[in-house]
């Protein structure tokens, strides 16, 4: 019986598990990177914009934060890479733990640290946040090119009906939305110059 062909360590060659991306020219996958052209890359509509801002109660200075905070970075494929939302969402996470700490101090004032960090977790977490995204609407405004997306946020609002509240670690939901959340917070601060009670009123419309 014929061997698997070896690779020069000896080892047998392994089947690469099939590609969750869409097919795309070979000469258009080399140029998706550093050496890739700019493209064109639509902005976001000045109705998108101001839907944004409607749903969060405040109306940005900079308007194009909005855009930056909603960009995932597949939107840019098959070009260059740009700004996407990462610095933003990293600016959002950091202020959210912080006001959710600020709120849960106050509001239980008995308790001692071990509880209060469990009731801030469980209020910061992947699938809470990613539950505000859809309640809002703001997963409508995602930005990007990743046909997979659309099915895992379809499949996550379907499940939502199931477990109304929360599915206490049932669903995955796609961590996309709680990213959006926390980069629309970041964009927030920023945009407020660092006012976290602006960040506060807008978070708990």
């Amino acid at each position: 019986m014929a061997q698997a062909p070896l690779t020069p360590s000896g080892t047998e060659d392994e089947e690469e598990p099939p590609s969750m991306a869409p097919h795309v020219p070979r000469e258009h996958r080399e140029q998706h990177g550093k050496d890739a052209p700019p493209g064109f890359v639509p902005p976001m509509t000045a109705e998108d914009v101001a839907a944004v801002e409607a749903v969060l109660g405040y109306d940005f200075a900079d308007k194009s934060l909005v855009e930056l905070a909603l960009t995932h970075g597949s939107f840019y494929y098959p070009y260059r890479p740009g700004d996407t939302y990462e610095r933003l969402e990293y600016l959002g996470d950091g202020v959210l733990t912080c006001l959710m700490s600020r709120e849960v101090f106050r509001t239980y004032r008995t308790l001692p640290p071990g509880p209060l960090t469990r009731l801030r977790a469980a209020n910061v977490d992947t699938e809470k946040l990613a539950r505000v995204a859809v309640v809002r609407g703001l997963h409508r405004f995602l930005r990007h090119k990743a046909p997979q997306l659309e099915g895992q946020i379809h499949i996550f609002i379907e499940e939502m009906c199931k477990y109304p509240v929360h599915s206490n670690g049932l669903l995955d939901p796609p961590k996309v939305l709680s990213d959006i959340v926390e980069s629309l917070i970041g964009a927030i601060y920023f945009d407020s110059n660092f006012d976290q009670e602006e960040v506060w009123r807008a978070s708990t419309l």
